[in-house]
């Protein structure tokens, strides 16, 4: 049995974790007339709640697996249920890691090495990563440091160079547009 107190549309387990909930939902599980609810229940609210707020994420952006995964977690705490909803999300193919990959490296403008780190930190995995960057991938980085290096104009060549390795771009392939561009 779990003890709660309901004030308003939320639902408080403790004094930290609580639950926002429609009227609906509280009429179902009739929350006004007791203060306690069985295992099950509980289950099911965190299971109601977290594909509700699975479905809102969903709706303003795209996630990866892990960042969606992480979101629900850090808000409601069960790991079984948050990972039955992220599965029946990837099911569905709400969630696509290998889609996301793609649509986050043709919306930044980084080169391989910066992209593919923040591909990892978003929980995206290697042999995705590796998938995406093919040779056309290369092409691409080439007209980038192109487009930068001539954006950046008259400034000095070493603070050029220094821009765009923090961007991402690998030294070699700067050196090569750089003997281009002097040509």
């Amino acid at each position: 049995m779990k003890k709660y107190s309901l004030k308003g549309n939320k639902i408080y387990f403790d004094e930290f974790f609580y639950l926002d909930l429609n009227k609906q939902t509280i009429l179902d599980f009739n929350l006004k007339n007791r203060d306690e609810l069985t295992q099950e229940e509980y289950f099911q609210l965190i299971k109601l709640r977290s594909e509700s707020m699975g479905y809102f994420l969903l709706s303003k952006r795209d996630y990866s697996e892990k960042e969606l995964y992480l979101k629900l977690l850090s808000k409601y705490r069960e790991k079984n249920i948050v990972r039955s909803v992220i599965d029946k999300f990837v099911e569905l193919g709400y969630i696509d890691d290998y889609d996301y990959a793609e649509h986050y490296i043709s919306s930044h403008n980084y080169g391989r090495k910066k992209m593919e780190f923040m591909l990892m930190q978003k929980g995206v995995s290697r042999e995705i990563i590796d998938t995406i960057f093919s040779t056309s991938q290369k092409e691409k980085d080439m007209e980038e440091i192109r487009r930068v290096w001539l954006k950046l104009g008259d400034k000095d060549r070493d603070k050029k160079i220094a821009s765009l390795m923090r961007k991402g771009f690998e030294y070699r392939d700067i050196k090569k547009v750089m003997s281009e561009l002097e040509n």
